[in-house]
Order: C-alpha cells, then structure tokens, then sequence
C-alpha cells in the first residue's frame, strides 16, 4: 500500500526537518529508503537527543526549530559530504541561524499545489497509477487549501506563489485542481492580504478538445473567466474526454494553434512538465527535445520548462534504491543534460526557463552530488538568470526545507573543477528563489516590497510564530508503507 509519508512517520516516530525517504508526487515510483538515507535520519535523532536535553527543550521543539533545521543539514553532511553550509552554532543557538541568513529575501514559488476540498486521493488520479493496481491510502485534509495556506506562507519564507496546474480537464470530475478552484485560491488569498500574493495557471491543453472550435472556445473562456497567468500544459498525458493523443511542443498542427490563440489572449508564459515521465505509454512525451524549435519559432512567448526535464530513472531495489547518477567523464544524465545541451547549441532560446520542483527537492535530498551536476549544468547552459525556483509543494510538504536547502547548497569545489561548473553566489541564489520569476510574470518588485511587509498575511504569520507556531515537518507524498 501507498500511504503520505507523513502518517507513515507518525506511525513510526520519525520527526525529521527534511524527509528522510523521498516521496513520489506520482509522476515517478515511490522508492524504499537508502542505507545513506537512514543514516541521515539516526544521526538527526541522536543530535536531536542530545542537544534538546543539554537545552532543557522537548525534542520535538528542537526538531522543529532552526536548530533542528541545522542540525538535518550537519547530519546530511556527514553522510554525504560537505554540500551545505551549516555551522555547528546553529545547533545550539537560534540566534546563530538569524545572524548568518538573509530575513528579506523574495522568495517566489512557481509549483504549488493543492486540491479541492473531500476528494478522494490519488490525488492526481495518473492512468498510470490506476493501472498499477496500487491501493492508496487517504489522507485528504493534508491537502487541501486550509492547510495549504498554513505550510506555504506561515511556515515557510515564501513571498508570493503560484498555484500550479495538474493534468485533466475542467470539466472532469476527477480533476483535482481545475482552473477554477486555481482562480479562487488566488482571490481569496489575495484579498485577505490585501496584496498580491498568488497567481494561477489553465490546466486547458491543446489535446483537450477534438475540435479546435471548441479548444478555443475553452481557452477564450478560461482566459477571460478566470484570468489565470500561464498555461500548465502536459504534453505526455491524454485526459479523459480528450482526443486520446499524446503532442510535442513543436508539433505545427496541434501546438501551434494553441500558441496563437495564447497571443491573441494575452497570455504570453507557457508553462510545461518535461522530465518525470512516469511509467505511462506516452512517457517519451516527457523528453526535451521539441523544446528548442517551439522556442526559436516562437520568440515572443516565454517556455518555463517545469522539473528542468529531469528524468530521475529511479531503482527500486533496498539498499541499492538510488538516483541515476551522472556518468561519463561530462556529467551527462538523462534528461536535463539533453535539455542544456540544446540550449547550448541555440544561444537564441533566450525565451526558455528551467524550472526546478521535484528536481531539486529530489536529488538534494537522497543523492546531492546530482544537484550539484543538476545546478552547474543549468547555470552554464541558461545561465542563473535563467532559473526559476519552485517546489512541487505541498507533496513535499512546506517547501521551507527546500528553501533552506537551496540557501545552504554549494558545489563541491572539486566537482566545480572537474565539470567546469560555477560557484553558486548570493546574487545568483537571489535570481533563482525569486526575481527570475518576478521578471516571467512582470511583477513590480519595488511596489512588492512595500506592501509585503505591512499587508495582512504578515501580520497572521507575525501572530502566528508570536504564539508558538511551528513547521509540521509533514510530508504529504507517497512512500510505500511495507519500505
């Protein structure tokens, strides 16, 4: 059975800051947990241990504080080398962590998710899945907009996000993020903050209709109904109702219709899941490689290139559970290298962003030597103004352990030397955690900034931690039960 592994730690005793066992959002297979993964988790709870009783706090506050935070980070360390910046003060000093990180950060997640209200998870409702035969256990209020509020904006230090789009149409009954309820979480936050917080996505593709009269029709509707930001568009899915046919993005008779109609809208950022590609028979509709034609005909319009084409072949077998690691004496792995490769090759795709959720989350998490050849690779193919951050929350939980991850990570230097990648700088995390998508989406970063700080949702997260609010360390993704 596949169960969120946050019951599956309660049920356990596991309370770690950062998950001790990747989870799958369903687009790729729960695996077991590493041998270098329990590790991580043993040394978190013997300092957790140790330092809670010489402080004189309850474990789980500990586990729950920045010194817990650090204290994830020093163990993670210690088991896979020095990748994140983390010094040994943090572990005893709240104030240690508040002097050496930024407070001021804009910080925008452009991969959020939730789902409606009382239904029945999967709650992406794959084929894949379903064909699988799996039986998935039901955990719903953990995703749901309530709690969606809670882990993004009090427990975490994002600023805005948008809420991002999953495959199936709006009229599906299965769909468990359509456009509309994207629209009325964006306005509720909104208008409760008094400022501008969040923007949303159409799930609405160009393989949703059979006719392009009513593919229009839909777009124009949404457009003008719902006013959404961009389009998440998943070429590698066929929902229900649709035309049953997978698309690529330089396809000139389906996707290139879809396009012109964007323009005439208005709506010029296309966003797009590439990498991940699940099990399903359309999976190779994941890979990157009509990128470069749709960007270069289209120069006008902006492709956000979600999970950067990340493939994450995974394996599955205990102890040897583990990513697919770079090979070859250039780093190479399937399919980000492809994807940089290209952009390489077309200094002109100037229009393309690689995104990160999952990607980052994934491999900074189990094998951060990955995320080390995954940022240098996308710093030198699209270069950090090119990066955009997100998270694939709430999956993974608040993305708090991303955003602090992300802060603390740094390229070996000799992995630097090696592959020829770059130190990643503070101006260069700055760009990837929030003004790259601030440009994308045209946000007014000086008027963002004056209203942030005295609108109403500061004031609830300034209530909120004042009165002893605390991250859940929860994280809401599959993992099978019996691993």
């Amino acid at each position: 059975m596949w169960i969120p592994k946050s019951i599956k730690d309660k049920q356990s005793g596991v309370d770690t800051p950062i998950p001790s066992q990747c989870i799958s959002n369903e687009e790729f297979l729960p695996i077991p947990q590493t041998e270098e993964q329990k590790k991580v988790e043993s040394l978190i709870n013997e300092i957790a241990d140790r330092n809670s009783k010489k402080l004189g706090i309850d474990r789980r506050g500990f586990l729950r504080s920045s010194m817990g935070m650090a204290a994830a980070f020093m163990a993670m360390n210690k088991v896979f080398g020095d990748f994140f910046d983390v010094d040994a003060a943090e572990l005893w000093e709240p104030a240690a962590y508040a002097e050496k990180w930024p407070k001021k950060e804009f910080i925008f997640d452009v991969q959020t998710h939730h789902v409606r209200e009382g239904i029945q998870l999967q709650f992406r409702a794959f084929d894949f899945v379903r064909d699988l035969g799996v039986q998935l256990s039901n955990d719903k209020d953990s995703y749901t907009f309530k709690n969606f509020v809670k882990e993004i904006f009090l427990d975490s230090d994002t600023v805005m996000c948008v809420v991002s789009g999953v495959p199936g149409k709006e009229e599906d009954a299965y769909s468990v993020l359509p456009t509309k309820l994207m629209a009325q979480s964006r306005d509720w936050i909104n208008q409760v903050a008094g400022s501008q917080r969040v923007i949303s996505q159409s799930n609405c593709a160009p393989n949703h209709y059979k006719t392009r009269e009513e593919l229009f029709d839909r777009m124009e509707f949404e457009a003008k109904t719902y006013k959404h930001s961009s389009w998440k568009l998943y070429p590698h899915t066929a929902p229900r109702g649709s035309t049953g046919i997978p698309w690529w993005l330089d396809d000139e008779k389906i996707a290139y219709p879809f396009y012109e109609k964007s323009r005439e809208l208005g709506i010029k950022v296309i966003s797009v899941h590439k990498g991940f590609p699940s099990t399903g028979q359309f999976a190779e509709h994941s890979h990157p490689r009509d990128i470069k034609k749709a960007a270069l005909d289209n120069p006008d319009l902006t492709f956000v290139i979600y999970h950067s084409a990340f493939k994450s072949d995974l394996t599955t077998t205990g102890k040897d559970a583990k990513l697919n690691a770079p090979v070859g004496t250039d780093g190479y792995f399937e399919w980000t290298t492809d994807f940089c490769r290209d952009r390489i090759a077309n200094p002109k795709m100037t229009n393309v962003y690689a995104e990160i959720g999952s990607s980052f989350g994934l491999s900074a998490s189990m094998q951060p030597v990955l995320a080390a050849h995954l940022l240098g690779q996308l710093s030198n193919a699209f270069g950090t103004d090119h990066i955009i951050w997100g998270t694939d929350s709430l999956w993974w939980g608040s993305p708090q352990w991303q955003i602090e991850a992300f802060r603390r990570f740094q390229i070996p230097e000799d992995i630097q030397k090696k592959f020829g990648y770059k130190p990643l700088t503070k101006r260069d995390k700055e760009l990837i955690l929030g003004l790259n998508a601030a440009r994308v989406y045209k946000i007014d970063l000086k008027a963002k900034r004056n209203e942030i700080p005295v609108d109403y949702m500061s004031r609830i997260k300034t209530a909120y931690l004042e009165s002893g609010g605390s991250r859940s360390n929860s994280f809401y993704g599959w993992v099978n039960k019996a691993d």
